[in-house]
């Protein structure tokens, strides 16, 4: 069986069996499961894409977000230095959410129109794209998110128990004031970050004040929210002795904030982060966070997407990781008013 014989017998042109081989756009959904059909039944086997053309790996970030705050750009670095190493391309894609538009199956789409065969996913998708792209035959993993049906791949931390880490770790310094700096709650991870925080803080016994959670406020700029965040909590409760943010650029806006009102970290109040970016070793005071293994998470995802389109691996893994607290300089006792 080859190109020629599937074409005669699906009814299809020879230059539309090739494209639904090479995974590209270009073809009507009706045509491209006759190909399939008689291929799988027939049991040809092609050598596969990255064989005939290169691996060409998307890296998809939802529309919209920072795309080189610290916490991309990790996991951007993995990808990269994984892809440098081996030798295939990675490129970036930008892409909504099918639940804000009516339209489907636009991610496939778009994939097969830059030529894609496979994808590092660092935003959300549903079900329904999920399955598209299992569908579709383009091999996927969600980074720091989750889709829990058979095909698509994830890596993740285990976030709850991060933000319960990092709270107990306030508690056992002897902190019962304690604020927390809420990301963007639609988003699974920082949901889970909120609920580890207060589940921590219900088992101590420590009643948590309404005003001691501060609603997300969107920003271009992520280190302006946790300023602006600490600046309301601030001025609607001094007695705050401790601040858990979302994320450590939130972090370091909220140190300014504090600083800008004569507080000192941590003599005064201290200051937590959370993912441990490059630069938090090197703040002013370097800043306590739970380390997320971005760098490894990003490589990893490449790896099993490339060994999949290899055929080295059969299914793509989901794991999940625990963070690592890291203790620096940003949390001391708490103060005596």
């Amino acid at each position: 069986m080859n190109i020629r014989s599937i074409a005669k017998e699906s009814g299809l042109s020879v230059a539309t069996v090739s494209r639904v081989l090479n995974n590209e756009s270009g073809v009507s959904e009706e045509a491209r499961q006759k190909a399939l059909k008689v291929i799988e039944r027939s049991g040809y086997k092609p050598r596969s894409y990255s064989q005939r053309r290169g691996t060409r790996i998307a890296i998809v970030v939802e529309a919209g977000a920072p795309s080189f705050d610290s916490f991309y750009s990790l996991v951007f670095t993995g990808i990269s230095r994984y892809a440098w190493e081996c030798g295939f391309e990675a490129t970036l894609l930008y892409f909504s959410p099918e639940d804000e538009r009516d339209s489907s199956g636009e991610l496939v789409e778009l994939l097969r129109k830059k030529r894609c065969n496979g994808a590092v996913l660092i935003a959300p998708i549903s079900e329904k794209e999920g399955r598209d792209l299992i569908a579709a035959r383009i091999p996927s993993v969600l980074v720091a998110h989750r889709l829990d049906i058979d095909g698509i791949g994830y890596i993740d931390c285990n976030n709850f128990q991060g933000a319960w880490d990092l709270t107990e770790y306030l508690l056992r310094l002897g902190h019962r004031k304690i604020a927390y700096l809420c990301g963007n709650l639609e988003k699974g991870n920082n949901s889970d970050r909120l609920e580890g925080f207060l589940k921590a803080m219900e088992k101590s016994g420590v009643d948590v004040d309404d005003g001691w959670l501060v609603e997300h406020h969107p920003t271009d700029v992520t280190e302006q929210a946790g300023y602006d965040q600490a600046l309301i909590l601030l001025e609607r409760h001094p007695e705050i002795t401790a601040i858990l943010a979302n994320n450590d650029s939130m972090a370091y806006g909220a140190v300014s904030a504090c600083i800008e009102q004569g507080l000192r970290v941590p003599e005064d109040i201290s200051v937590v982060g959370y993912d441990d970016y490059l630069s938090s070793r090197y703040y002013n005071p370097s800043l306590t966070t739970m380390r997320q293994p971005l760098l490894e998470m990003g490589a990893s995802a490449a790896r099993w997407v490339d060994e999949k389109l290899k055929n080295k691996i059969t299914e793509l893994p989901h794991r999940i990781f625990r963070g690592e607290l890291i203790v620096r300089k940003s949390c001391a006792l708490p103060r005596s008013d």
